[in-house]
């Protein structure tokens, strides 16, 4: 539906992308930690919005807001948006389209431009963002639609848009650079990763986060034919898949099947 907004709404602040590559949680602040290695310190600016959980290094977006505050807005990610997004800030050509160049595609094709994309508003542990887009011959005339912000900032960047946050978000979630540390020696922070769903900005589990490892798991023994090893990671051992008519001793796709249907019927 076509609709009108105001881009120079007072309630939104302009942000730019910060090279920044994961964030962690500890007892002494928040740490983020730059492309080119640097770690920044940071303290939460508005502490009695809540205390944020200790928890390992996660790929992150983190905003910085173009105003006199400064602050930094990190967004806990999945890996893979992370990594598209610092490829398009450095004009890494990627061999394959990814797919925001095809979302650009679609958009260009339907006689829209991509106008800015907000950040707009955080529900319990998933930040919301919108993508709004102009006729290309009409640029009074609007649509918008929800994305998660890794999408939407990664679609932003590519179409040389401003990125725009909620002010209250900001200064709420918002941190504030304490020092910015040399690089510290330790372990790569791929050990461990943790998979989710949602935008956050924290990294507590969630029930989403679980069920995706454990189909995770189960596909990666099914394929590497360890069925009942797969079986044991959805929780059944021995007898419990023989009485849901799983059979070792059938076709490779079979067994797949039957430990898909077996999931799907839990």
């Amino acid at each position: 539906m076509a609709e009108s907004f105001n881009e120079n709404d007072s309630d939104y602040v302009d942000s730019s992308v910060v090279e920044a590559v994961e964030v962690k949680s500890s007892p002494d602040g928040f740490m983020i930690k730059m492309r080119d290695g640097r770690h920044l310190r940071c303290a939460h600016n508005n502490p009695q919005s809540g205390h944020l959980p200790d928890y390992a290094p996660h790929p992150a977006i983190v905003l910085k807001m173009e105003d006199e505050t400064g602050l930094l807005l990190p967004i806990i990610v999945l890996e893979m948006p992370s990594v598209l997004l610092m490829a398009a800030i450095r004009n890494v050509q990627i061999a394959r389209p990814t797919m925001y160049q095809v979302v650009w595609d679609m958009v260009d094709k339907m006689g829209y431009k991509v106008k800015l994309v907000r950040v707009t508003k955080r529900i319990h542990e998933a930040y919301f963002a919108r993508l709004y887009l102009t006729k290309v011959d009409d640029e009074t005339e609007f649509i918008s639609f929800d994305l998660r912000p890794s999408d939407a900032i990664n679609i932003a960047v590519r179409c040389k848009v401003p990125i725009q946050v909620n002010k209250f978000l900001a200064y709420s979630d918002g941190m504030k650079v304490v020092e910015s540390a040399k690089p510290s020696v330790q372990g790569s922070s791929s050990d461990g990763l943790i998979f989710k769903e949602l935008d956050r900005p924290s990294g507590h589990s969630c029930i989403e986060t679980k069920e995706f490892n454990l189909v995770r798991n189960m596909l990666i023994a099914a394929v590497e034919e360890r069925y009942r090893d797969a079986g044991g990671k959805m929780g059944w051992h021995n007898g419990g898949i023989s009485s849901l008519n799983f059979d070792p001793r059938g076709t490779r796709r079979n067994r797949m099947m039957d430990l898909y249907i077996i999931w799907c019927w839990s």
